[in-house]
């Protein structure tokens, strides 16, 4: 009965399902890119980020042609920039190009600086790629006029500047969200973080969270686990020295907090 019923909710709800398939096929994408080398990512986030602005200009060149200028050329005391701000700009084909050249080159950039620099992504990152990309903006879609290298760059600085401001902003936003699921992750390591709090290695706790040596792996903890995260041979000594001689209360530890933990009715 319990295999018929995972089917039919799906076939109730094929939003669930769709979701459900999306994020199966992006966890195979990002498994994959993770075998690739780095230029293979660069090359993939580029194409991705022009394919998306091409589509995104191409849709507002094609809106913009179903608003022609009215007959006499003029819509009134604005109608003159108007006209110029479409010549400028073109048609689909050339707002798709311009969005394209725009949304690539962050692409591009953004994930080049976010590898030279080891997986840091942070403002000063974010606000280099949009100063690159403001900057070929400006210069593929000619918005500079007779004076394009110094508009290029003064088009890169706004960019940029709001670019800090949005990532700033949603920084402040994100912080409240996670502050449930760090409380979760910390709970999950509290006498791990003791422990190595009492032999003065706090220095190895990110060791431990990235190879998810919990609590729960506490009393399982071998010198193999412990290479595989990166921690040296010394540190290793006495953290299994340590765990040898409390493995007992560890594992009553798991016990009683396992008796805590709701149960199905």
């Amino acid at each position: 009965m319990a295999t018929q019923a995972a089917p039919q909710t799906q076939g109730s709800n094929p939003l669930v399902w769709v979701q459900t398939k999306q994020k199966a096929a992006g966890q195979a994408f990002q498994a994959w890119m993770k075998r690739q080398p780095p230029y293979v990512e660069v090359a993939v986030a580029t194409l991705g980020g022009a394919t998306q602005g091409g589509v995104l200009g191409g849709v507002m060149g094609g809106m913009s042609k179903m608003n022609p200028t009215p007959p006499g050329g003029a819509a009134g005391p604005l109608g003159g920039g108007q006209a110029g701000m479409s010549t400028m700009m073109g048609g689909p084909m050339t707002q798709a190009r311009n969005f394209a050249v725009m949304t690539g080159s962050h692409a591009l950039l953004s994930t080049t600086i976010k590898k030279l620099r080891n997986g840091v992504e942070d403002v000063k990152g974010n606000m280099a790629a949009s100063f690159g990309s403001g900057a070929c903006f400006s210069l593929v879609s000619g918005v500079g006029g007779p004076n394009p290298i110094p508009n290029a760059i003064s088009t890169g600085v706004v960019f940029a500047l709001f670019q800090g401001a949005f990532y700033q902003i949603g920084k402040q936003f994100s912080k409240g969200k996670d502050k449930g699921g760090k409380a979760a992750t910390d709970a999950a390591y509290f006498r791990t973080d003791q422990m190595l709090d009492t032999l003065g290695l706090v220095k190895y706790k990110k060791n431990f969270r990235k190879g998810m040596l919990s609590d729960t792996t506490l009393p399982l903890l071998t010198d193999s686990a412990l290479h595989e995260v990166h921690v040296p041979a010394g540190p290793r000594l006495l953290i299994l020295d340590h765990v040898s001689q409390y493995k007992g209360y560890y594992k009553q530890d798991l016990a009683k907090r396992a008796q805590l933990l709701p149960r199905d009715q």
